[in-house]
């Protein structure tokens, strides 16, 4: 019976140069028995892409802006979630967005898009510390929970991004089962944040041992590699 791996990108199939060429190893020994690998990323196209083709890394579908975007490995474009127009206004002007190193705005494939263009798939805002940016994801995921979901980005710039409430990773891959006729109980996701939850609570899910607390405490399955999953996926582990 075929599996289906998806796996997070950043801090998860990449922690560093090293460790990713044997993940790299891995997930082509997977594909070569048939399994489909699938990266989810909440990387706009061209930063993934760009990354991808530094380490020459090979997949069978493309999860992008944590699920608004869905490609084929030829870069096809499946699917595409546009966030409501006229929420992106009310966010726009109650967060006071503008086109400005604080922001970026991605539009299906393309990474940088000015604000005020209809049908944008992701908004990344940058807050001045944690707590604004913790406050603002809240305020985001209940005032406009109808029509978005956010997501506070861990890391050097407190920021959050906002996608569609129609989608979110878990959709995403739902989306590629169907097209490949794969049942939920042979799917697996690894992954460490907070944008990555839904498809690990959703399917045969596994964090990484250095993902957010919130993350740890949720998710009971941990690894430390994509290539430590593997092992476990393809010596029957979990079955």
């Amino acid at each position: 019976m075929r599996k289906f791996l998806v796996s997070d990108f950043d801090k998860t199939y990449y922690t560093d140069d090293e460790s990713i060429k044997d993940n790299i190893s891995k997930v082509k020994e997977f594909r070569n028995k048939g399994n489909i690998f699938v990266i989810a990323t909440g990387r706009s196209f061209d930063d993934i892409i760009q990354a991808l083709k530094r380490f020459d890394i090979e997949y069978d579908y493309l999860i992008i802006n944590h699920g608004a975007t869905l490609l084929d490995k030829n870069h096809k474009l499946i699917r595409n979630y546009p966030i409501d127009n006229n929420a992106k206004e009310d966010i726009q002007h109650e967060f006071n967005i503008i086109d400005d190193e604080n922001t970026f705005i991605c539009k299906c494939l393309e990474s940088r898009v000015s604000i005020n263009e209809n049908d944008i798939t992701k908004i990344h805002i940058r807050f001045n510390s944690k707590d604004e940016q913790f406050k603002s994801n809240n305020i985001l995921n209940t005032r406009y929970k109808q029509y978005i979901k956010s997501y506070p980005i861990i890391g050097l710039y407190n920021a959050v991004e906002i996608i569609s409430s129609s989608t979110d990773k878990s959709i995403a891959i739902n989306e590629i089962a169907k097209i490949e006729n794969i049942k939920s109980n042979n799917i697996y996701t690894i992954g460490d944040s907070f944008n990555d939850l839904e498809m690990l609570e959703t399917f045969n899910g596994f964090c990484m041992i250095n993902s957010e607390e919130t993350v740890k405490s949720k998710i009971i399955n941990k690894c430390s590699s994509v290539a430590e999953l593997i092992d476990q996926i393809l010596g029957g582990a979990n079955e």
